[in-house]
């Protein structure tokens, strides 16, 4: 008759369980506040003027001839 094999030992447990997830809570979600545009100044259009009509200029009075 054939020897029977040694069974193989059962796996110890871990040393440590895993991990459960817990609920987390966030806060609500407030939109920030809109900021206004100042009232005082110069408008946008006027204010983009004020910047690129100089720069025109420039370019026109520097190029070459």
């Amino acid at each position: 008759m054939a020897p029977r094999p040694t069974p193989k030992p059962a796996p110890t447990p871990s040393a440590r369980p895993a991990p459960v997830p817990v609920p987390v809570s966030y806060p609500a979600y407030r939109t920030p506040p809109h900021k206004h545009a100042p009232r005082g100044g110069p408008s946008l259009v006027s204010f983009t003027l004020l910047i690129t009509a100089p720069a025109v200029l420039a370019v026109a009075a520097l190029r070459p001839r």
